[in-house]
């Protein structure tokens, strides 16, 4: 299961960005973000639009697996 948290996280730190920023440029609040990141929640599909558009990033890459990524062994998250 991709971990969309994790993922955004990562692409805003490649880009340098705090949440805070991130936040003030996708329209949404600091804490939406923070609470994506630590996957306490799941954005609508909107949210996550907003955000995406704050970075060279089209929605439908955001979901596809990096060939750098580690292979997924199948074994269940704890």
């Amino acid at each position: 299961m991709l971990d969309i948290g994790r993922k955004l996280q990562n692409l805003r730190e490649a880009h340098g960005m705090s949440q805070r920023a991130l936040a003030r440029r996708a329209g949404i609040s600091n804490a939406l973000v923070s609470l994506i990141e630590k996957g306490k929640t799941c954005p609508f599909i909107a949210s996550l639009k907003k955000i995406l558009d704050s970075f060279p990033v089209e929605l439908s890459d955001f979901f596809v697996p990096r060939p750098d990524a580690p292979p997924r062994t199948g074994v269940p998250r704890k």
